[in-house]
């Protein structure tokens, strides 16, 4: 497991920190949740992913339509392996991502967690981002699907279940996965 501390690659922790502190949540303290969530969960990203959806649709932050659908992302997105099949599995998200646009009824937590996956931006093939793509095992967008849906999950239980802790906690864990996978 990485610690990732104040090191941040070069990326402005101060306004992922802002962000977080817009919506009354500590960068530190979901920091420390989406850990202690890793810990609970243990190592298999794809199993603390469908744990974590399950447990937003448990608590009624997303609906069983929305939960099926984010764990059909999660199906797609771990089985993601090189940056062809990241680039279909964004598209594919990017699609559903318009769709949810247009459903009045779509919550926000389902919405942040579908838009943060649906712009990530898969690094080129030159320089240090790949090299450091070609050291890891597995794809970058296992930790970004595991960072939005443990960010959204743990802004939620910080700011007692508010969509809008879930919405800002999503997108600050995705921020973070990206960072993680890419240091």
């Amino acid at each position: 497991m990485k610690n990732t501390g104040d090191s941040n690659c070069g990326c402005d922790g101060g306004s992922v920190r802002a962000l977080a502190a817009s919506a009354g949540i500590q960068f530190g303290d979901l920091q420390t949740e989406a850990l202690r969530l890793r810990e609970k969960l243990g190592p298999d990203h794809q199993k603390a992913y469908y744990e974590i959806i399950r447990q937003l649709a448990g608590g009624g932050a997303i609906s069983e339509s929305e939960q099926r659908a984010l764990l059909e992302i999660g199906k797609r997105g771990f089985a993601v392996g090189s940056d062809r099949e990241a680039g279909k599995f964004v598209a594919y998200v990017q699609g559903l991502h318009k769709r949810m646009l247009t459903d009045r009824h779509a919550s926000p937590v389902a919405l942040a967690i579908v838009g943060a996956i649906a712009n990530y931006a898969i690094p080129s093939k030159a320089g240090a981002r790949a090299r450091a793509m070609a050291r890891a095992a597995k794809h970058p967008i296992r930790n970004i699907l595991l960072g939005v849906a443990g960010g959204a999950f743990g802004g939620l239980r910080m700011s007692g279940w508010n969509p809008i802790g879930g919405v800002v906690g999503g997108i600050v864990g995705g921020i973070v996965a990206a960072v993680e996978s890419l240091c």
